[in-house]
């Protein structure tokens, strides 16, 4: 057996040219002497990392808005969680925070700082009334304080609830509260009376919107419901989603209203439990004597009981359940779905100064933005847990985080420059690359692609270097030396055009051949009539999905040197079983051993291929002589059948009466299993005129004799 060894590098110039020439998509097979190409997909690119750089549900990239993050509030002693927000108008913004009750003020791009502190542990809504002041809900509790410009506050009222999860004000200055646990809509009036306008039906009432016409929108939790309310309080259903927590509302540029909603998390499988219902006399809790007792005394009753908790079974997996969705609902209560996740969990929503939809999720906190073509962006992807609020300001957006509490600003202009990286793509195996391509929609600034390659799944020392940078999106080539995995690098540079964005990154590559393998190997039983073919079958595989040729090797048992036996055609290694037939007309009769190899270089370049030995040896006998016959007479009139050969077992003997079959002997010793078998015939009254004996090899070869012809003559 040879085998071919990879000519590495002696076909580079050529493997390159191939792949500007002939890129075409990965198919589901890898197929090592052919030029294939890796695209990732948006979920696949989601998983890379982005430093000031977005990308959109359609794996698109481009400059993110510039991001500042603020140390300020981390290093306040008592928030670790960011509730709610509100800003003055003027530049400055609060953020009211947990477990410590504490209300910051932010100025600008400054810092934040205390502003004040609630007697309760969380400021759950925020809201400015129109003389300057500061409105601040509380959590559990249900107070309500109103906070000076200059932080001197008290608390104004408590409302008959343990929850204020939202405040609004109206272009009234009407105060209107959604609050918890009994889900009510309240109007607070100026001496902080509290008056009930609406009872949702629902536990909570999280997000409150505010109309132009004094009514109000209303997001509840319990049952994903939407309600307009009129000033008089009369309200009706807009919007009724499958999960159940409004925790969001918004309006964008067009007045179109948006939502965020959250449904339950999964809960967690429990283990099986076996219940069983027990005789009566049998005490939950007694002893095992005991109730081996009471059981031996009603002489074996049944018991019956049920097993709790087994879930869905591997053959029918449940699909991901939905945990957050984002929806636009129009003038008529039309609802599109524009995200959702079964993963993560919005928590915020707001349009910023042009009307865009921004949104912050969990875990890890991230900053989603909803484009106008409705493609949605992730802009950046945070150090802490949650983004649990934001807040539009002049000319930029506050975001804050919880877990713990920090303080982001995102402003209008994009990053000066940011980069992607990809995650590494595992090729199988050594392989050679060719051809990167990629475009640029509204190109300007400047883009920029690296590339490295290496052969551990991360990324370490023994990696290539980065290459030199990658400019032109139709002719460039990856430079790096082969390996299994590949990564690239995108980067942007001076992008003045905030409708640049970066696309379509591939890379064609030809993966090294790996050996095809082989095993299973046996020989068909022959059939009687079958001569001298001899079937054998054997199970092949190729990693690489490579045509694959099966071929048989005899020698003599006990031989030194082999020959080819027989060849199959290179098919396919999806067709995993394979039968190859050898003629055995050409050899001598005699016991020979026989192995399968096989081959892929009809699918490979010349010297590339490869070969491979089943483990298996088969012993097969070839046999071309039928066994001898003797007849003999035996006491009682009866016959004795002699049958012997020199090679094979004899398998079978049969009587035929003038041709037909009637009877098939059994040996003397019971079984037909060795080169020589006796048989005892008891012939029929008549005699034997007519009847004949049939005897059958293992290796298929027949002879018959003439009962009533008796032994033969000497």
């Amino acid at each position: 057996m040879s085998r071919a060894v990879p000519l590495r590098g002696s076909c580079r110039g050529v493997s390159r040219r191939l792949a500007a020439a002939l890129v075409i998509a990965a198919a589901a097979e890898a197929h090592a002497g052919r030029t294939l190409t890796w695209s990732e997909s948006p979920e696949q690119l989601a998983r890379g990392q982005a430093e000031a750089m977005a990308l959109t549900g359609r794996g698109r990239l481009f400059l993110a808005p510039r991001l500042i993050a603020s140390s300020g509030a981390r290093a306040l002693e008592g928030p670790a969680q960011v509730w709610s927000a509100a800003s003055d108008g003027r530049g400055r913004v609060y953020l009211g925070s947990g477990p410590a009750g504490q209300i910051l003020a932010l100025e600008g791009s400054g810092e934040p700082r205390l502003f004040f502190t609630v007697d309760e542990p969380l400021v759950t809504a925020l809201a400015l009334a129109p003389d300057g002041q500061l409105l601040a809900g509380t959590s559990p509790g249900g107070g309500i304080y109103r906070i000076s410009p200059d932080g001197s506050g008290s608390l104004w009222t408590v409302v008959d609830e343990l929850y204020v999860w939202a405040l609004a004000i109206g272009e009234d200055g009407q105060v209107w509260a959604g609050t918890g646990e009994r889900g009510r809509v309240l109007a607070i009036g100026p001496t902080g009376s509290v008056e009930g306008v609406f009872d949702s039906d629902e536990p909570h009432v999280f997000s409150l919107l505010p109309l132009p016409d004094g009514g109000m929108l209303a997001g509840g939790s319990g049952r994903g419901l939407v309600y307009r309310i009129d000033a008089e309080g009369h309200a009706f259903v807009v919007h009724d989603d499958d999960l159940p927590q409004v925790v969001a509302l918004a309006s964008d540029a067009d007045g179109a209203l948006w939502a965020a909603l959250v449904g339950p998390k999964e809960t967690a499988a429990r283990r099986p439990a076996l219940k069983l219902r027990l005789p009566d006399g049998v005490q939950v809790g007694a002893s095992d004597e005991a109730v081996a007792t009471t059981l031996e005394e009603r002489r074996g009753p049944t018991l019956h009981g049920t097993i709790d908790g087994l879930g869905a079974t591997p053959e029918q997996p449940r699909a991901p359940r939905v945990l957050g969705r984002i929806v636009r609902i129009d003038d008529a209560g039309r609802a599109a779905e524009a995200w959702r996740s079964t993963s993560a969990i919005p928590f915020c929503l707001a349009a910023d100064d042009e009307g865009r939809i921004l949104f912050g999720t969990g875990e890890p906190a991230r900053l989603h933005r909803i484009e106008p073509d409705g493609d949605v962006a992730l802009l950046a992807t945070l150090r802490e847990a949650q983004l649990t609020a934001l807040m539009p300001v002049s000319g930029a957006v506050v975001l804050a985080t919880s877990s713990p509490a920090s303080v982001y600003r995102l402003e209008a202009e994009s990053a000066e420059s940011g980069a992607f990286v990809s995650r590494p793509f595992d090729a199988g195996g050594p392989a050679r690359w060719g051809a990167i391509r990629w475009r640029v929609d509204h190109p300007s600034g400047r883009t920029e692609i690296y590339t490295r390659t290496g052969n551990t799944q991360e990324p370490d020392a023994s990696w290539s270097a980065w290459s030199p940078a990658l400019t032109e999106p139709q002719t460039s080539t990856v430079v790096n030396t082969d390996g299994r995995f590949l990564q690239w690098r995108a980067r942007q540079l001076g992008s003045p055009d905030p409708l640049t964005r970066i696309e379509g990154v591939s890379v064609a590559y030809q993966p090294y051949n790996r050996p095809p393998s082989a095993g299973g190997l046996a020989a068909d039983p022959v059939a009687p009539g079958s001569g001298s073919q001899r079937t054998f079958r054997c199970a092949v595989s190729d990693q690489d999905g490579d045509l694959v040729e099966l071929a048989l090797e005899y020698r003599p048992a006990g031989g030194a040197e082999w020959s080819r036996a027989a060849i199959g055609p290179a098919v396919p290694s999806s067709d995993p079983q394979r039968s190859v037939a050898w003629d055995t007309a050409a050899v001598p009769e005699g016991w020979y051993e026989v192995r399968a190899v096989v081959s892929d270089q009809s699918d490979n370049p010349p010297g590339e291929g490869f070969s491979a030995l089943a483990p298996e040896v088969v012993r097969v006998v070839v046999d071309r002589s039928p066994p001898q016959l003797d007849v003999l007479p035996a006491a009682g009139g009866a016959i004795t059948v002699g049958a012997e050969d020199l090679l094979s077992d004899i398998r079978r003997v049969e009587i035929l009466d003038r041709g037909t079959l009637r009877s098939t002997l059994r040996s003397v010793d019971g079984l037909c299993d060795s080169p020589r078998e006796t048989f005892e015939v008891e012939l029929p009254p008549a005699g034997a005129e007519g009847w004949s004996v049939r005897c059958i090899d293992a290796a298929g070869n027949s002879s018959e004799r003439d009962l009533a012809a008796g032994p033969p003559s000497e």
